[in-house]
């Protein structure tokens, strides 16, 4: 399998082809998934040279515009220009408040129905936090990142068993190694968000948090979803580096 990177920015991240932390999860024999589909997703496509019919199926970590604010023109350009429903991978407690507060304004309107989620989505089951797709395993790992009203809003990273090696994609998450270790080990690469702004949000892992991580965790470990601005010499401090916009990894 392979991981391309569409983007690796911050959701605030202003400049030119500053995309956001999108990637493309590719099989073998050419199977795509979209990790994420935020709202700048159709150019960060169009920029690897990836058009929207080359695209199965799509997994949603979590519900912010940067992770789920392209998928109207995803399932609008599936629906009306190629007439296919690609499969969607999202946690339970998520599907709901998907098409009911991020997607029904826009897609309800057609004109001799009343569309809903599955309309344009081949919905899939997700049980016990697993999928399985092109007979790769998928878990879903809970991590804390937004709040509303004192409680976390879903999210969730990805554990992905592949062809050689097991990753994991945190998507985003704040900091929390107690959670997250037993997760950290169990993974060959990991591709984690890291804040690198002169403030902390608490959204995000700080890189000068991450620092504080085990070698032997960092040594594995892949930094994306940054701020604009000069980083940090990661590899100094013991990691794999900051992933590039357009990086590919195999595994």
């Amino acid at each position: 399998m392979k991981l391309l990177f569409l983007g690796v920015s911050s959701a605030l991240s202003v400049g030119e082809k500053q995309y956001q932390s999108n990637m493309i999860i590719e099989t073998l024999d050419g199977k795509r998934m979209l990790f994420d589909c935020g709202s700048d997703v159709k150019h960060s496509l169009y920029e690897q040279g990836i058009s929207f019919p080359q695209v199965d199926a799509v997994y949603i970590s979590h519900l912010h515009a940067d992770h789920a604010g392209g998928l109207e023109w995803f399932g609008f350009s599936k629906y009306f220009l190629e007439k296919k429903r690609p499969s969607l991978y999202i946690s339970p407690d998520q599907k709901d408040t998907l098409w009911d507060h991020v997607l029904s304004g826009g897609m309800s309107c057609l004109e001799d129905f009343q569309p809903t989620l599955s309309t344009y989505f081949d919905v899939k089951n997700i049980s016990q936090n697993q999928f399985s797709w092109e007979n790769h395993s998928f878990q879903l790992i809970k991590v804390q990142h937004g709040i509303s009203n004192h409680q976390y809003l879903p999210a969730y990273g990805l554990l992905i068993k592949g062809d050689s090696k097991t990753i994991f994609i945190s998507s985003d998450t704040r900091y929390c190694p107690d959670i997250l270790e037993p997760i950290y080990r169990r993974a060959d690469l990991i591709f984690h968000d890291c804040e690198t702004s002169p403030f902390k949000s608490e959204q995000h892992p700080h890189y000068e948090d991450l620092k504080n991580i085990d070698m032997h965790i960092k040594n594995k470990m892949w930094l994306y979803h940054y701020n604009a601005g000069e980083l940090p010499d990661a590899l100094k401090d013991g990691f794999l580096g900051f992933v590039s916009r357009g990086q590919t990894f195999e595994f």
